[in-house]
């Protein structure tokens, strides 16, 4: 009687620290996109504040396979939208970076490409992606607080003839966070990018 306790103490505690580490329940990076689109959207599985910027680790799953990448944004950044139009003054250098966390983001670009019709074995850059960009939103950015849309734009002058844009939106009370294409046309030269 003893060892059936022990054993099913031993299960219920290996079931917890799956649950506990962000691998169990994550989310299909494909189930919020949409038709002619490949919008993914990831579980934040950690955040954390140094200085102006969060650090996220984002991560999801995929037929099975495990998929993530480490995202850096600017906080508290000055709304894009204002009275209705643009402010180019809140566009931003280098305001978003996605990084490697290792085989799940190889596994990330791995399935990316596939997805947009790319296919690489080669795996994700080692070498921060920069990304320019402008929030999309008529209030000053402050992440914990709601739900918010990037606009990014990769290689912005096109000097490595890889200009690309998507969106990016952190939903940090959900606890989810959405890489969202703003053109097929771009697929190509994302792929480039991640793996250049």
């Amino acid at each position: 009687m003893r060892t059936i306790k022990l054993v099913i103490m031993g299960l219920i505690s290996f079931l917890f620290t799956l649950k506990s580490n962000g691998q169990s329940h994550l989310i299909d990076i494909t189930s919020q996109s949409e038709e002619g689109f490949h919008d993914l959207v990831l579980n934040i599985v950690d955040k954390q504040i140094n200085n102006d910027q969060w650090i996220i680790i984002a991560k999801g799953q995929y037929k099975g396979i495990i998929v993530g990448v480490k995202i850096k944004i600017k906080n508290e950044l000055n709304p894009g939208i204002v009275n209705g139009v643009v402010d180019k003054s809140a566009i931003i250098k280098n305001g978003v970076e996605f990084s490697t966390i290792g085989k799940e983001s190889d596994n990330f670009i791995e399935i990316l490409s596939g997805l947009y019709g790319f296919p690489t074995k080669k795996k994700f850059t080692s070498n921060p992606l920069l990304f320019t960009c402008i929030p999309l939103s008529s209030t000053q950015v402050l992440l914990d607080k709601g739900y918010f849309k990037f606009k990014l734009f990769f290689d912005n002058t096109n000097i490595n003839n890889l200009y690309s844009e998507i969106y990016l939106n952190p939903n940090f009370p959900k606890g989810l966070i959405e890489i969202t294409e703003k053109d097929p046309g771009y697929r190509e030269n994302l792929i480039k990018a991640m793996t250049k």
